[in-house]
């Protein structure tokens, strides 16, 4: 069976044991199952954007990321679920034991857990480049024989959608994603993860959507049930449906899922896409709130003239603000200054609205504000 572009999709309704190992099982199987290969260690890229619970809809979910290690292990396959998250979560220890990963490791055999940047990161440059010059890509994903590519699924203020070819972000160093967010287009931020994705694709993808998130992903979003869980061997594949659950019509108004589109490493519509196990009019989840992005709250027909004149910026709610410092260690461009008699500065001269800063922010105290003319756009829409 040709399974390019084949995504299986499984219903399945909590992260209780039986039900998603019973889903996830059906969903790979409905993709045509795992593709073997002659490697013996396989890696689970997995999200662990920051140590928060699994009920956050932060990370993907422990359940999930349990299945897929015994389907691995069945294979006779050791396991390494790993990822480098925000810059500043480098407690690997501290990380894996709040997302649920290290219980997963202490009861099945043959499991680790990590981090992706323990042997170091290797410099890879590319003619197909768009955006980037050069990547520092971690090693342990560089070499890994066999990368199943767990994601999940979440709206972002940057890109409007986390899902599988987002998740791969993550096997960049930090000067990497640095360079990546500091610029003011969102067409070169979307355009830097597809320079990432296209360094070594998985050979595997799953979605963990049975608890999305809805609203300012990926950090502070709302947990959002969607009950899902899609599985293939084509990450692009798998972003379409998801956008469609999402509730968007035409998902080529995502810059990423637009970028990605233009390099060819998927389908271009969704009529190349085998959907198997439901209809897409099964998908949209009805009333999904979408991110605050700028560029979807603008009416299409104006997007080319008036985006520059749309934005959203960081905003500090002061009460809310423990004065951690965060903020300032992760903008790319230094736009941040914290002095811990007082609470953090942000220089408009120098930022360019990557919102770095309300992704990290552990507290949730800097929200992405829209300007006049976006939130008049915003209400035009009904939002």
């Amino acid at each position: 069976m040709d399974n390019k572009y084949t995504v299986g999709i499984a219903r399945c309704e909590s992260y209780e044991r039986g039900e998603v190992s019973a889903a996830a099982e059906l969903a790979v199987a409905r993709a045509g199952g795992l593709p073997e290969t002659p490697s013996e260690a396989a890696l689970i890229k997995t999200n662990m954007l920051s140590p928060a619970p699994p009920d956050c809809a932060v990370t993907t979910h422990p359940e999930v990321l349990r299945s897929l290690s015994l389907a691995l292990i069945n294979m006779g396959k050791s396991v390494k679920i790993a990822d480098n998250p925000g810059y500043i979560f480098t407690n690997a220890e501290k990380l894996c034991e709040v997302t649920g990963v290290t219980a997963i490791a202490r009861s099945i055999g043959g499991v680790e857990a990590g981090l992706l940047s323990a042997r170091g990161a290797r410099t890879v440059r590319k003619d197909s480049f768009v955006s980037l010059k050069e990547a520092r890509i971690w090693s342990d994903y560089l070499d890994a024989g066999y990368v199943i590519n767990a994601a999940k699924l979440k709206t972002h203020v940057e890109t409007e959608i986390s899902s599988c070819v987002k998740n791969i972000f993550g096997t960049a160093d930090t000067d990497t994603r640095k360079r990546a967010h500091s610029s003011t287009s969102e067409t070169l931020l979307a355009e830097a993860i597809v320079d990432l994705f296209t360094i070594r694709p998985p050979e595997f993808n799953v979605l963990d959507a049975i608890i999305s998130m809805e609203g300012d992903g990926p950090s502070h979003g709302k947990p959002r049930h969607t009950g899902w869980i899609l599985a293939g061997r084509n990450a692009l594949s798998i972003d379409w449906a998801a956008a469609t659950i999402m509730c968007y019509d035409d998902p080529l108004k995502i810059p990423l899922i637009k970028a990605a589109v233009k390099r060819n490493i998927g389908p271009r519509d969704i009529s190349e896409i085998d959907l198997v196990g439901a209809d897409w009019s099964d998908l949209p989840s009805r009333g999904f709130k979408k991110s605050s992005s700028a560029m979807r709250i603008l009416p299409t027909f104006i997007r080319g003239f008036a985006h520059r004149f749309v934005s959203l910026t960081p905003r500090l709610i002061e009460k809310q603000c423990v004065k951690c410092g965060i903020c300032a260690r992760v903008c790319p461009v230094d736009a941040i200054k914290c002095d811990p008699a007082s609470y953090p500065k942000i220089d408009a001269s120098l930022c360019v609205k990557c919102l770095c800063c309300h992704e990290m922010c552990p507290a949730g105290a800097m929200t992405a504000h829209k300007n006049f003319i976006a939130s008049i756009a915003s209400r035009m829409r009904g939002e």
